[in-house]
């Protein structure tokens, strides 16, 4: 006899006298605009993909895992590029970690913490495609130069960052991402990391105590994203079985509840979420279509509410003036000067950036500032969103940085 299929409870995130737009009515926020920071294969590395992106000392910076080939296969490094002007021009390229003494070590994937005056980025060592490891951390150099990136020891065992930490309201950094039981099994199960300090040993919680879900099955990619408001956490698990999974910690993220089904079409990939400075809460996700992975949008909520009330797109279909799609994927976003800026995937090949003003995310009266958009994106109708930055990886005006 077949084991039961577990159905979880429900927990709303869509607000309930707003109907969800089908995806034919979405349209793009009003004055977004599309770019490439960084196109793979002109340097010996094809593969990129799982994007991150901080703000830092007035910079932006963005990185990604690049291989010579295939996912996680020959080598896996984390490189990346800065911006001084907003993301209109980058530097050259630099690499943040990498097995320099070729030891098979596989360094996938980054997030960021800008805190106190020091960038850090966390991440995971592999022996193979999904045998994590350990997470670590390393810090920019004093310098500030491009490359110049220190090893900062081992914070959490067994673990994959897929977010950047937030701050709890107990103090605690809270980051997002999965866990393996033990060494050489898979990533399976979703996990917070939390901890006072950016180094140092990290407590990684699970939110699946035994490791699966309630029927026994597994969850195959459950890349975890955050909003914490409070000492209230909600946490947002990708689900091969159906649309992400939700669960739910009133404690600082010390323990957890769930897992909940929920309202939203969150598709089959990794999301990013957060809290605006406006106090909206926005989450940009896959929305599943026609096409694989070619619908990229974000939805917000009111900054008295909780509930998601309006979703725009980001990214869909074939952009013809990117030279990239129709894949968009993998998305980590950062707010900075007005601006949300969201870096992702196209193909698993460039890491392109949106840039959405800020004001465009605003729901005034059950409606926000929307723009069709005819920069490309195969399908789109409206105003031309223009490219806003260089889009040439090998022309760059700011070559270094010296803080």
């Amino acid at each position: 006899m077949g084991r039961e299929s577990f159905v979880p409870d429900t927990h709303a995130l869509w607000h309930a006298a707003t109907p969800y737009p089908a995806n034919d009515d979405l349209l793009y926020p009003a004055g977004i605009q599309h770019g490439v920071v960084h196109r793979a294969g002109n340097d010996g590395y094809r593969f990129l993909h799982d994007c991150a992106i901080v703000a830092h000392e007035g910079l932006l910076f963005a990185a990604w895992y690049n291989c010579p080939e295939g996912e996680i296969a020959g080598e896996s490094l984390i490189r990346g590029r800065r911006s001084i002007d907003g993301g209109k021009t980058w530097s050259d390229v630099e690499v943040i970690a990498a097995d320099h003494d070729r030891k098979g070590v596989f360094y996938v994937p980054v997030q960021f913490l800008s805190m106190g005056g020091t960038l850090c980025a966390y991440v995971s060592t592999m022996t193979g495609h999904d045998r994590v490891v350990s997470c670590e951390a390393f810090r920019l150099g004093s310098s500030g130069a491009l490359s110049d990136w220190v090893p900062a020891g081992t914070i959490a065992p067994l673990f994959l960052p897929n977010a950047a930490p937030v701050r709890a309201a107990d103090g605690k950094l809270l980051m997002a991402g999965r866990c393996a039981a033990r060494l050489g099994q898979l990533p399976t199960i979703p996990a917070v990391a939390r901890s006072t300090t950016p180094f140092g040993e990290w407590e990684v919680v699970r939110l699946l105590p035994r490791g699966v879900l309630p029927d026994g099955r597994s969850l195959k990619y459950p890349e975890t994203t955050l909003i914490a408001e409070d000492a209230n956490v909600t946490a947002f698990v990708r689900n091969e079985h159906g649309f992400a999974l939700v669960f739910l910690s009133t404690d600082s993220g010390r323990t957890w509840r769930g897992p909940f089904e929920q309202d939203m079409p969150l598709g089959a990939a990794k999301m990013c979420s957060g809290i605006l400075s406006t106090g909206q809460r926005y989450i940009v996700f896959s929305t599943p279509s026609d096409g694989y992975r070619d619908l990229l949008t974000i939805a917000v909520s009111r900054s008295d509410e909780p509930e998601f009330c309006a979703v725009l797109k980001v990214a869909h279909g074939f952009s013809e003036t990117l030279g990239c799609g129709p894949e968009w994927s993998y998305p980590s976003a950062v707010e900075f000067d007005g601006t949300l800026f969201i870096v992702y995937t196209s193909e698993k090949h460039h890491c392109v950036m949106a840039r959405i003003p800020m004001e465009s995310l605003l729901v005034r009266a059950g409606s926000l500032a929307t723009a069709g958009c005819t920069c490309g994106w195969s399908g789109a109708t409206g105003n031309r969103v223009e490219p806003y930055f260089t889009s040439n990886p090998l022309r760059s005006k700011c070559k270094s940085f010296v803080y």
